[in-house]
């Protein structure tokens, strides 16, 4: 597969920046028309396959849980460390994927027209990547809840998306965002405490994400196995949901 030169992309970044409505014009035209050249990429990936455009925008309608698990497919073998190569989402997005990218990320929704394609077709920082990008957040978040021990990747994927202020925590914080392992931690705290009836709240959540955050600085957590995590973080979370653990 190739990707984007480095230096292609940024002329291309540049001009969909200056004028969004370049995301409507087919991939080959701007290749043509902006003289954009390609590298191969450092992974051996053939595109097999297309995401499901999004039939609404709520939850249920919007096709995040079922593209999740395509684009794991589709891109089978992609290691975290090759994901975090801004080129490969771009080219996805513009090339491989832009019917899906425009109908799930409109423009004509965008608040800031230069923001959002900025956010959703590329892919700068480590946040992007995994929260805003059309593509590469459904990688990620397929990623993230394969890892997470004795659930099940559609009952992982269901905590991800059922709410946007537990997800945009979740992705927000540095102790997190930079850890899988750390993620993977969280999301099983999370779905254990909703199965014994403890409710999401988003400012509970927030205090024990802040209070997350804080022993990062402390803690290398991103070295911790998923388990040990778990046994690190737990206490943190009843604390900040002031939820009492029950002796014998």
């Amino acid at each position: 597969m190739k990707v984007i030169t480095t230096e292609s992309l940024e002329r291309l970044r540049l001009a969909v920046t200056k004028k969004p409505t370049l995301i409507d014009i087919g991939f080959s035209d701007l290749t043509e028309d902006m003289r954009l050249k390609f590298v191969e990429f450092n992974a051996p990936i053939e595109i097999n396959g297309n995401l499901i455009v999004p039939e609404g925008f709520k939850q249920e309608e919007n096709k995040d849980t079922e593209n999740c698990q395509i684009i794991l497919l589709i891109l089978k073998g992609l290691t975290p460390a090759q994901a975090t190569d801004e080129r490969l989402w771009v080219q996805l997005c513009f090339e491989h994927f832009p019917d899906y990218s425009r109908q799930r990320w409109p423009l004509s929704k965008a608040k800031t027209a230069e923001n959002h394609v900025n956010d959703h077709w590329f892919a700068k920082t480590n946040r992007n990547r995994m929260r805003d990008n059309a593509v590469s957040r459904l990688w990620w978040m397929g990623q993230i809840a394969q890892k997470v021990p004795n659930y099940s990747m559609e009952q992982v994927l269901q905590i991800l998306f059922f709410n946007s202020d537990y997800r945009s925590s979740l992705l927000e914080r540095t102790s997190s965002a930079n850890s899988l392992n750390v993620l993977a931690s969280i999301l099983k705290i999370s779905k254990d405490a909703f199965d014994r009836g403890h409710e999401f709240d988003r400012d509970k959540f927030r205090i024990f994400m802040k209070k997350v955050d804080f022993l990062g600085k402390k803690t290398l957590m991103g070295s911790l196995e998923i388990d040990e995590l778990s046994k690190l973080l737990q206490p943190l979370y009843n604390e900040s949901y002031q939820i009492v653990k029950k002796m014998g």
